[in-house]
């Protein structure tokens, strides 16, 4: 009987110890928002370029040689450096959550994947290639990003945070479709 009593009771102490982990308390988030605040706003910066560069990329390919775009790489490069290298934010002394871990290294993630595809996207701009591969990556750390962000701002809304799954891709040369409406304001030639 009393082996069973035991039994009971650690169950429910582990079951409690792991609930209590996965909530992260206000003290741990405020101090993660102290560290990572404007971290997380480079980041987020580095995201919304990076989306931009690829959308102009793919309007035309021939944009990869312009000043602006290769000024607008070179900005994405300054916000990644500002939000950190892997191997500094993994060192760096966040409260000891597991939940926030979790967030923490999918942040960095995030960040390793807008270095692979800006490095995509260049690679592919010279050799006039697919920047599928750049824009599957730029999704992944979107997404990795918005779901931590909704944690970290305690951000309540149901709104789930999905990828999107299918790119429109053009031929080179080709120009997207305008919507009817833009249509009938362009001055015709």
């Amino acid at each position: 009987m009393k082996r069973k009593f035991k039994n009971i009771i650690i169950f429910f102490l582990g079951f409690f110890l792991i609930s209590c982990e996965e909530n992260i308390s206000s003290e741990d988030l405020h101090i993660y928002k102290n560290l990572m605040d404007v971290r997380l706003g480079h980041l987020g910066n580095a995201i919304i370029m990076q989306g931009r560069l690829l959308d102009a990329f793919n309007l035309s390919n021939e944009r990869a040689d312009e000043d602006h775009f290769k000024e607008a790489e070179e900005i994405i490069k300054s916000h990644l450096k500002s939000f950190g290298r892997s191997d500094e934010l993994r060192k760096m002394d966040i409260p000891n959550s597991s939940k926030l871990r979790e967030i923490h290294y999918s942040l960095i993630e995030a960040s390793e994947l807008l270095i692979s595809a800006s490095n995509a996207l260049e690679d592919n701009a010279w050799l006039g290639g697919s920047v599928s591969f750049a824009e599957r990556n730029v999704d992944m750390a979107r997404v990795n990003f918005q779901n931590a962000v909704k944690i970290v701002y305690v951000i309540e809304d149901e709104k789930k945070v999905k990828p999107v799954m299918e790119h429109e891709e053009y031929d080179v040369g080709e120009k997207p479709k305008l919507d009817l409406q833009i249509q009938d304001n362009i001055p015709e030639d």
